[in-house]
């Protein structure tokens, strides 16, 4: 008898569309899933306010092109998981005196992804951290340079580029120039005065 009942429920379910509206549940799933997944990881790498070039440029205290000679695991009171030492190779602005750079990265701040890979070549804009350096902007004041090219470079509206590094540093130094000169605001012009109309003679 309870064989009889458990094949008439599966033939009721195949009848009316069950087991293909299961399947079909299962099927949107599995598409469904990884779409958001990939929604979730697109707004968290964008949850960090990408700076201009001209911001990063003022708040480095040392721009440098640098090769990334070793990366260490370290735990800085919570806050950074990696310690890279970096060797200047062009030191655009800042110390040109400094043989290595001790650059804190991984930082446990939401949806920083500053990382530092050895043997890398990089543009890096970098800020103190007690008597190390950290990177400006996190993972957008770091740029790699494969040959002579700096990828990833930011243009005026702030688009990610690949632009020669001959360029990018020209640019930097621009930038620098405007920052320390700035160019003075032009005065707001007073306006003229309004002559009464002149009375007629009596």
């Amino acid at each position: 008898m309870e064989l009889f009942r458990t094949c008439g429920r599966v033939v009721a379910l195949t009848g009316f569309g069950g087991v293909d509206l299961l399947y079909m549940r299962r099927a949107v799933l599995i598409i469904a899933l990884p779409l958001f997944v990939l929604t979730g990881l697109a707004q968290s790498q964008n949850c960090l306010r990408v700076m201009s070039i001209d911001e990063v440029t003022r708040e480095a205290i040392l721009i440098a092109r640098a090769k990334v000679h070793k990366v260490e695991k370290a735990k800085y009171r919570g806050e950074f998981d990696q310690l890279a030492v970096l060797y200047p190779v062009d030191v655009i602005e800042g110390d040109f005196t400094l043989g290595q750079l001790h650059v804190l990265a991984r930082s446990r701040v939401r949806c920083a992804e500053d990382n530092y890979v050895k043997e890398e070549e990089m543009l890096v804009f970098l800020e103190p951290q007690d008597s190390l350096f950290h990177t400006v902007n996190y993972q957008y004041g770091q740029f790699p340079i494969v040959g002579e090219i700096v990828k990833g470079w930011r243009d005026k509206a702030n688009k990610p580029i690949d632009k020669p590094y001959e360029e990018v540093r020209r640019e930097i130094l621009m930038s620098i120039a405007d920052t320390r000169n700035p160019k003075p605001e032009p005065k707001p012009q007073q306006p003229k005065p309004v002559k009464p109309p002149e009375q007629p003679a009596p």
